[in-house]
């Protein structure tokens, strides 16, 4: 028997006695992890998994096929680095008493930390590492009981029983399953469907990110269904289908929600009364804590009887599955709760270190954490760019402790990309289209959507993320860390500080305060937030300045226009909070006495729509309660239809919502 074939068994006896998955890395040259791989290749008889590149006698997969799938042995080449992604979201289609082969190059790039941090974390957790021209590791098997094969399944019956009575209880109380990846989440769900059909219930809608994403759940329904036929009642839809189409049925199983626009799935639950949220907590998702911190937030507005309820168990390996512990530990997915804070005191801003780190992985974790916690899309892959990506600067706010042995705990984040800075070549190629540098979004796009070529040449700090710890938020720590980094970007010789995101009006709000304004609005919606993305920028030296009078210039004429087309659908809020950079500033004594007609008589709306434009343009609407704000913005600016204004605004029909509408016209003009 071969060493490598003896090590290979040792490995898999260890896995099949304690039900956990195992993890070893062959690191060395490329031609001998593979000659290593295929001989375990060979002599195994179970199913494999092959991700990356591979032997020409070997078959590879994308890593995101196996989602849904169950596998023994799985092989990652990550020799051109570690790519968190993939293994994030791999791991977890390889079920107790399994094995995870990590294919690693001996060459360890200076420059690249992040590799140099994953094989740290990987000899921390004692996952066995063959190194080429070295002596087999010894796998570690002391300590590890022999567990029983039953599989404890209480919690995912009370996980299904809970989605029948969404069904079969009172209306309005939609039911949030959240799980770590292996508790048989997607699983509960497809029996949960399958039973409610067995007992008669017509249609039940699935939405989730892909329906690739559901396969678990269809798996699972088809094996408790009685009649196979009926699996035709349990239909998929798309989230920005269900939005559109208004779909009927008895019962709406979202799975995957954190991965859901937040907007959507308000909608949602604002149209159907019973309704399930699944969701992945901790996993490759990145996102699940995000969604309990806000989206539940909602929920409690809209259906304040929700129930909740979450798996801890895991069905598809032991507890204490080491490999697990390796993901949530080593990718910073693992929730850090805050140290006691009881003031705002010993507070310090400074510029972090990437070497720092790598250095104190505590750090690192901290941070990453706050960021996963802020933003819906931070991935496993962000923790990469973190440590290796040379235009990020990370900028923390931290409280210092008195103790000398306590750690300082960080209550916010900045993430802040470097841009633009381009040759005339270069800008001219981003002007005409023909190129788009990756990581520049501002610089590229106020050179070829905005039009100015010089755009390019200058450079911007963009704020990528910004994060504050929840039970921190509306303490000004924000606003004091936003006011730090406009000082640190005018010592670094940025020309301008900006941000691109998707535009909510508490967080537009929250940038117009800090003298950034509006460039740009994107005519399509984001597909992952579901919003229209906003541009914001504040100019930090003299070249800077000029460049965004001319493009804020431009803006405020397009915007106008856009407003009644592309952006006919942008929520009022926003278009309020921009008012004042828009609106003109010129009089129109005028204009009163045009209105007369409209206001005093039966002069059409149709007729004097171009008045009532200029008026707009010319007004503060602060005088207007909010449903007045938000209905002469849709009616008069976005044009909306007579129709639309009754279902929007609850009137009794198209004579009511043009009295209101001629009501705050009144009350505009007193202004004059």
């Amino acid at each position: 028997m071969s060493t490598v074939i003896e090590f290979y068994r040792q490995l898999k006896d260890l896995a099949q006695q304690s039900n956990h998955r195992q993890l070893c890395c062959l690191q060395g040259e490329q031609s001998w992890c593979f000659e290593q791989a295929t001989v375990i290749v060979d002599d195994e008889r179970a199913d494999y998994q092959w991700c990356g590149e591979s032997p020409t006698t070997i078959t590879t997969s994308p890593y995101s096929s196996l989602l849904g799938q169950d596998v023994e042995l799985l092989f990652l080449n990550m020799l051109d680095g570690f790519d968190a992604n993939k293994f994030a979201a791999a791991e977890g289609s390889v079920s107790g008493g399994g094995i995870i082969v990590l294919l690693l190059s001996d060459k360890v790039i200076a420059t690249d930390l992040f590799y140099q941090y994953i094989t740290k974390q990987l000899a921390l957790h004692e996952f066995p590492i063959w190194q080429q021209h070295q002596s087999l590791p010894a796998v570690q098997s002391s300590a590890i009981p022999a567990v029983s094969n039953k599989l404890d399944l209480a919690e995912q019956k009370q996980a299904i029983q809970h989605i029948i009575k969404t069904v079969t209880g009172h209306r309005r109380r939609p039911l949030v399953l959240t799980a770590n990846r292996g508790r048989g989440k997607s699983a509960a769900l497809g029996i949960a469907a399958a039973t409610l059909i067995n007992k008669g219930l017509n249609k039940i809608l699935v939405c989730a990110p892909s329906k690739q994403s559901v396969s678990t759940l269809y798996k699972h329904a088809t094996l408790t269904l009685t009649n196979k036929d009926d699996l035709q009642r349990l239909q998929f839809i798309a989230p920005d289908a269900l939005a559109k189409e208004q779909a009927q049925c008895d019962l709406l199983l979202i799975d995957e929600a954190a991965a859901i626009p937040i907007k959507l799935l308000t909608l949602f639950t604002e149209r159907y009364s019973r309704l399930v949220f699944a969701t992945t907590q901790f996993g490759y998702e990145g996102s699940g804590r995000g969604f309990a911190l806000r989206f539940q937030q909602k929920l409690h507005e809209i259906a304040p009887e929700f129930r909740s309820f979450h798996l801890n168990q895991a069905i598809r390996w032991s507890n204490h599955d080491p490999v697990e512990a390796f993901t949530l530990s080593a990718l910073c997915l693992k929730e850090q709760e805050p140290s006691n804070i009881n003031a705002l005191s010993n507070l310090v801003i400074s510029e972090i270190n990437k070497q720092t780190l790598l250095k104190q992985p505590a750090l690192l974790n901290q941070i990453f954490s706050l960021l996963v916690n802020a933003h819906y899309q931070t991935k496993p892959s962000d923790l990469a760019a973190l440590l290796n990506d040379s235009e990020l600067t990370i900028i923390a706010i931290q409280q210092s402790q008195l103790e000398p042995k306590q750690n300082t705990s960080v209550l916010g984040v900045a993430l802040i990309n470097h841009e633009g800075g381009f040759d005339s070549a270069l800008c001219e190629q981003i002007y005409q289209g023909t190129r788009r540098p990756h990581g520049h979004l501002v610089a590229q796009s106020l050179t070829f959507h905005s039009g100015f070529i010089e755009a390019g040449s200058q450079r911007y700090a963009r704020l990528q993320r910004i994060a504050i710890q929840p039970t921190l938020q509306n303490k000004t720590l924000g606003s004091q860390l936003l006011t730090w980094i406009i000082n640190w970007a005018k010592q670094q010789q940025f020309d301008h500080l900006c941000a691109s995101f998707a535009a909510s009006d508490n967080i537009l709000r929250f940038w117009l305060r800090h003298q950034l304004q509006v460039l740009r609005i994107g005519t399509q919606k984001d597909k992952s937030s579901g919003e229209h993305s906003f541009i914001v920028n504040h100019p930090l030296t003299e070249q800077g300045k000029q460049l965004h009078h001319q493009i804020q210039t431009e803006f405020n004429k397009q915007v106008k226009i856009q407003l009644s087309r592309q952006l006919n659908q942008l929520d009022a809020s926003l278009i309020l909070a921009l008012w004042p950079q828009i609106a003109s500033n010129r009089p129109l004594e005028s204009i009163r006495s045009s209105l007369s007609g409209y206001i005093n008589a039966n002069r059409g709306y149709e007729s004097v729509e171009y008045l009532l434009i200029e008026l707009l343009m010319v007004s503060s609407l602060e005088t207007l309660n909010k449903q007045q704000q938000r209905c002469v913005i849709e009616k008069i600016i976005q044009n909306h239809s007579w129709q639309e204004m009754v279902q929007q605004h609850h009137f009794t029909g198209q004579k009511q919502a043009q009295a209101f509408l001629k009501n705050c016209i009144c009350d505009l003009l007193t202004q004059y």
